[in-house]
């Protein structure tokens, strides 16, 4: 694979289309480490900076996904609500209404968010698209 011709402005971007499961990963990549980098570095500086980062981080993970989930044929509503879900508990981490909740509240929507993102993880990652064309576009090899 050549990463010099990968247009990631298209694949962390934009929402149109599918992508193979190679791209998939290529793009989980560069977000898994721009969030430990965030975590690291920013946080290390400001959790609340750091939190705001990791929320405006959470639309290239959304087009990317969205794209993947295009692949497998999937209403794009389930990935929508997954990333819903993610930015309220974020919003409302940042804002401290979690932290007012109780640590048992706390842990169990942080046990629902790893266990959605571990079937979210599974279904885009590891299984495979659908054969031909869908109603996203025409079946990805490696578009980019």
């Amino acid at each position: 694979m050549n990463f010099q011709n990968i247009d990631f402005k298209k694949l962390l971007l934009t929402v149109d289309g599918r992508i193979a499961r190679q791209d998939f990963w290529i793009g989980f990549a560069v977000l898994f480490v721009a969030g430990l980098l965030n975590g690291l570095i920013i946080g290390s500086i400001s959790w609340i900076l750091a939190s705001v980062v990791s929320i405006a981080m959470l639309f290239p993970a959304y087009c990317l996904s969205i794209k993947r989930s295009n692949d497998r044929g999937h209403p794009q509503m389930y990935v929508q609500g997954f990333f819903a879900y993610n930015f309220a508990v974020q919003i409302l981490t940042l804002v401290g209404i979690i932290g007012f909740l109780g640590s048992f509240i706390a842990m169990l929507l942080g046990l629902i968010a790893l266990g959605l993102a571990i079937w979210m993880l599974v279904d885009l990652g590891f299984l495979e698209g659908t054969k031909g064309p869908n109603q996203y576009g025409a079946d990805p090899v490696s578009t980019f």
